[in-house]
């Protein structure tokens, strides 16, 4: 009855989690991370951001993205892919589309987390690879009247120590709901993979490496 009740209680949490489980590694793997700001804080600015869907045709591009965030000085043991940092606060500048319609993008409120999950280190090049398991909550909506809103779930993220930069190129697509039904009707489709392409400078610079 023991087995019974913790397998239930097993299952239980891997459906409260989407039913997402963490992919595991193939060796426990120690990461370390070397923040400089003892309070484990970052801000990091990104070049021009551009947005497309799966066909290929651009959506709208934005300026810059600003954000900020954490990413503690520690060392983790894991087999999993553990979280080593987030985004907390993030604002997408200028954004606009094809026919000069505004777009706005932001992460902001309580418990809304852009995390960093890693995922795999290349000690040749100091690259890390970060997924993301859960969406984002990194929200986009036209300011326009064609309606479309979207999360985004980030996949692939790379950090890189010499350059102390973090890429993003696709990302999977949340679309949100009204009682009319899902929006962006046309121009995305639910769980739809995107090109979201740009590189954040983190300032200061983290130093991230694992062993196994």
């Amino acid at each position: 009855m023991r087995k019974k009740t913790l397998s239930t209680l097993t299952l239980a949490s891997v459906l409260a989690l989407g039913g997402q489980a963490s992919p595991a590694l193939a060796a426990a793997t120690t990461w370390t991370v070397a923040n400089p700001n003892a309070d484990g804080s970052f801000n990091a600015v990104s070049g021009s951001l551009t947005v497309k869907n799966s066909a290929g045709e651009t959506l709208f591009t934005c300026q810059s993205i600003d954000a900020g965030g954490t990413m503690q000085s520690r060392s983790i043991t894991s087999t999993a892919t553990p979280v080593l940092g987030q985004f907390t606060w993030a604002r997408a500048n200028s954004c606009v589309d094809g026919g000069g319609g505004s777009w706005v993008g932001s992460l902001a409120g309580s418990y809304v987390f852009h995390y960093f999950n890693a995922a795999g280190y290349n000690a040749a090049t100091g690259t890390t690879t970060f997924n993301q398991l859960q969406p984002s909550l990194f929200n986009f909506y036209t300011a326009g009247s064609s309606r479309c809103f979207f999360t985004i779930k980030a996949k692939g993220m790379t950090y890189t120590n010499a350059t102390s930069t973090l890429k993003t190129t696709k990302a999977e697509v949340l679309l949100g709901n009204d009682e009319s039904g899902p929006s962006c009707q046309g121009l995305l489709t639910q769980g739809e993979t995107i090109t979201f392409a740009t590189e954040y400078k983190f300032t200061p610079a983290i130093k991230i490496t694992a062993t196994s």
